[in-house]
């Protein structure tokens, strides 16, 4: 037993040196001023607007596994953010959000730590509240954030893709060091 486990061990600390090595070179970033989200992309495919057309290009050519997180870059509170998602999540039909954190940590500028298998970018649009289904959760930011100017990046890692079963102790870890103000991570 000991030989088979010694062994699992080993592969497993070969794929993530080999993931995280990999992750490093490759890092995609963009940034988000919520008071410019369109209402029109309610309506319209986002996937062929001018101004997200590359970026979603660019998410969908690295379709394996990642790693992401939103970083606050505007002068925002915590309390700013959670009194305006929480009036957002009690207004009729509202659409399903993020769970928020019951304590956060002043100080962190983590707005929220994620991960997907495969398909960031419909991800991506989910967070953003262009998503068709209302029922899928997200950070919604068009429907509470632009209301208040938040600014945040979006930041991403891909894995390779014989990490996609272990992304979850990978996003459950980072969002433990970071302390997002949304998402439950416990």
């Amino acid at each position: 037993m000991t030989e088979e486990l010694d062994k699992l061990q080993q592969d497993l600390i070969f794929t993530l040196e080999k993931s995280l090595n990999t992750a490093k070179q490759e890092p995609f970033h963009w940034k988000f001023d919520c008071a410019t989200l369109d209402s029109k992309h309610l309506k319209e495919d986002i996937r062929e607007s001018e101004e997200y057309r590359e970026m979603l290009k660019k998410l969908k050519a690295s379709n394996g596994p990642m790693l992401y997180w939103f970083k606050i870059t505007s002068n925002h509170t915590h309390d700013e953010i959670r009194n305006a998602l929480t009036a957002y999540k009690s207004t009729p039909n509202a659409r399903a959000s993020s769970a928020m954190r019951k304590e956060t940590i002043e100080g962190s500028r983590f707005l929220y730590v994620g991960k997907v298998k495969s398909n960031l970018w419909g991800r991506v649009i989910q967070h953003l509240g262009y998503n068709k289904n209302v029922q899928t959760s997200g950070l919604q930011l068009y429907h509470w954030a632009k209301e208040i100017g938040l600014k945040v990046d979006l930041n991403a890692v891909p894995f390779i893709p014989e990490m996609a079963d272990l992304m979850g102790l990978v996003e459950l870890k980072f969002a433990q060091e970071n302390h997002p103000i949304i998402g439950k991570h416990s």
